[in-house]
């Protein structure tokens, strides 16, 4: 049980943020939880920024490619520090917006944990193969809900979850108005419509969510011009002029400032037009000249065969050896037997890769294909 003094002092911060926050942001006295509210007396927001930072899936984030893969550079961004960029970015607008700057936390380092090995283009890969085997596409912000709510569960709150679903699609326009209100009916039914189309844009619940959706798009696209500048596959020069500057750190300064001031005070997150339109064309400026480089693409066909060789091998393993299965051994050994009972062969093999780092993947490709040799006594 917490101590009488320890839930006078939640209740005094309770209190202040009813007073200092804005009129619509998430309050720690508004924080749900699927299963219930539990007595600590860390707020609730808080206590989900250490169960994220604390769990095995954000271990992983270490080895988890951003964009170039494969490449021996300690400085290229890798998801650990990507959701590290996005959160230090968000917190700090989401400070002067007056809104609730743990759940703006905890969403930012959480979003990205469903993403499988080799970024984007794994992530296209495990979906073509899960389509194959008649099961659902497979979309990371859908992924990263089931890996704390399923695979690794954590019981954080809705609107946390609501983020992580939420936070792809921000350039679909420069203004994002959330849907204030969902509830947990609201949330499962959104998480339908992302398994059935990848591609929707659902709108989050809360300013904060909304926040994040587009900080996450405003610390990659200079990062990633300065990481393509430090691998040699992009000259300075031929960064686009902007508004917005030519150096990530211009980029992030100019649109922190537009954002604040568009909405300040706002039911909504909102930047210019000029803004808005300068972050588009250096988004598929990156597309054309980064994302797609040859040079990064290399490996593109090796991988993609080896994400159909090891699904292959692992599924079709587990269903001759079941409990002997190297997928057992590996995965579902210590998975409770409501995740057992509740989840297709087919969604456990997806479950099982899409939370390898791509380290991991390359170790396991090796581990089942290349001969070793053989100890004799």
């Amino acid at each position: 049980m917490v101590s009488e003094i320890l839930q006078q002092y939640r209740q005094s911060i309770e209190q202040e943020e009813a007073l200092r926050f804005h009129p619509k942001a998430s309050l720690s006295a508004g924080h749900r939880r699927y299963f219930g509210r539990e007595d600590d007396h860390r707020l609730p927001y808080k206590r989900d920024v250490d169960r994220i930072v604390h769990s095995k899936a954000y271990a992983r984030y270490i080895d988890k490619t951003q964009v170039a893969y494969l490449v021996e550079n300690d400085h290229i961004t890798h998801r650990s520090l990507h959701v590290q960029l996005v959160s230090n970015f968000a917190r700090g607008i989401a400070e002067t917006l007056r809104l609730n700057v743990d759940l703006v936390e905890a969403i930012a380092l959480g979003h990205d944990v469903g993403h499988p090995p080799f970024g984007h283009e794994g992530e296209n890969y495990l979906s073509e193969i899960s389509k194959k085997y008649e099961n659902q596409s497979f979309a990371h912000p859908l992924q990263s809900c089931r890996l704390f709510s399923v695979i690794e569960p954590l019981n954080l709150g809705l609107t946390v979850y609501d983020g992580f679903l939420c936070h792809d699609g921000a350039m679909n326009g420069r203004r994002i108005a959330p849907k204030f209100n969902k509830t947990w009916d609201i949330h499962f039914a959104e998480k339908e419509q992302k398994r059935t189309n990848p591609e929707i844009n659902i709108i989050p619940g809360t300013l904060e969510g909304c926040l994040v959706k587009i900080c996450d798009t405003m610390s990659y696209v200079g990062r990633d011009i300065e990481d393509a500048i430090s691998l040699r596959i992009l000259d300075r020069k031929a960064v686009p002029k902007t508004c917005l500057g030519t150096t990530n750190r211009e980029i992030l300064s100019v649109l922190a400032q537009d954002l604040i001031q568009h909405s300040y005070g706002k039911d909504y997150i909102e930047i210019s037009e000029e803004a808005y339109e300068s972050l588009a064309f250096l988004r598929q400026f990156n597309f054309t000249h980064i994302y797609t480089h040859p040079v990064l693409k290399k490996e593109s066909a090796k991988i993609q065969k080896c994400y159909c060789i090891l699904f292959e091998l692992l599924i079709n393993d587990f269903r001759q050896k079941n409990q002997e299965s190297y997928l057992w051994a590996h995965f579902l050994h210590n998975k409770p037997a409501t995740y057992l009972s509740e989840t297709s062969d087919v969604q456990m093999v997806i479950d099982y890769i899409s939370g390898m780092t791509d380290s991991y993947f390359i170790r396991t490709i090796q581990k089942l294909i290349i001969p070793s040799l053989i100890e004799l006594s």
